[in-house]
This record gives structure tokens, sequence and C-alpha cells, in this order.
């Protein structure tokens, strides 16, 4: 069974973790278990969408950090070396070291969390999938992982246009 590559983005695990999530639930709404089966996918279910809201946080709380406020740091930097004020060092020289100090320790913070959530999602997915081999089977566990591209960086979807993985190849 293929798994996301390590070094691909939090959103991109997030995605990946989501359809995991909803092929573990489809399966204990409509594949007919027993009680006691039914009963741990279930509680297997719960802890998955814990781990997934702890990646959701992280994630949006970087991604709103790079769209919102990084973004004005990079501005000022590009209108610092715009041509009329290209002789402006000072103004280049300012304007970077702003981001120096306010944007950059925020990133590594917002950056840190999102790695820690990253491996516990993995290392959860990996504990899930020894304890639902051992009440359903190994092919089980390999069926709840969607297919990945080539490269393995993100979900596989032909079908998505908006999907950055939408009708490619690698």
């Amino acid at each position: 069974m293929d798994k996301l590559t390590r070094g691909a983005s939090g959103l991109r695990h997030l995605r990946w973790a989501r359809e995991i999530y909803a092929t573990l639930a489809a399966h204990v709404e409509h594949s007919g278990f027993d009680g006691e089966s039914k009963k741990a996918l279930r509680k297997e279910l719960t802890r998955l969408d814990n781990c997934i809201q702890e990646l959701s946080g992280a994630v949006k709380a970087y991604r709103d950090f790079l769209e919102r406020e990084r973004v004005r740091y990079r501005g000022a930097i590009r209108a610092a070396t715009f041509k009329p004020h290209a002789s402006d060092g000072e103004r280049l020289g300012e304007a970077t070291a702003v981001m120096d100090r306010e944007s950059l320790p925020r990133q590594r913070t917002l950056k840190a969390a999102l790695e820690l959530a990253i491996a516990e999602l993995r290392a959860h997915l990996s504990e899930m999938d020894t304890r639902i081999a051992g009440v359903v089977s190994e092919a089980f566990v390999e069926n709840l992982y969607p297919p990945l591209t080539k490269d393995r960086s993100r979900v596989a979807d032909v079908g998505d246009d908006d999907d950055d993985a939408a009708g490619r190849d690698d």
C-alpha cells in the first residue's frame, strides 16, 4: 500500500487523511460488520477524526499566516525594489529586516506545529492500521487508502479540475 510521501504539504496530508476517514466511515456504514468489529471500527473513526481536527487546525493557522500576514511583508520588499525607489537601499534593508524580525519567527513556530501535527497523523495511521488489521484484515486496511500520484505527493483525483493532481500522471 502506498502512503503519502512525508514531504507532502500539510494540506495534502489533510486531504489524504480525510479520504481515509471517508472510506472507513463508508465501510462502517455499509459493510455489515458484526457488533464487536463495528464497535472497534467506530472507535477508530473517532480517533482518526480527532487527529484530523488537530491537523486541520495546524494547516489553517499556517495557511492563514502565509496568505494573510506573510504576503504583507513580501509586498513591502517588492515595493522597495520598484525602479523609482531602487536607489533607496535603506528602504529594502528595512523591509527585509522587518520581515526577518516579525514574520520569520512566527512562520517557524507555525511550521513546527504543522510538522508535529503531520508526524502525529502519520504515527496514528500506522497504529490504526495495526489495530484494524487485527480486527478485520490487511486487505481491508489497504482498501482504506486512496490512490496517489506516481510520486506519492498527493491524492490522485482525475475527476476534479480544481484538484492539484487532476489529470496528472506523475
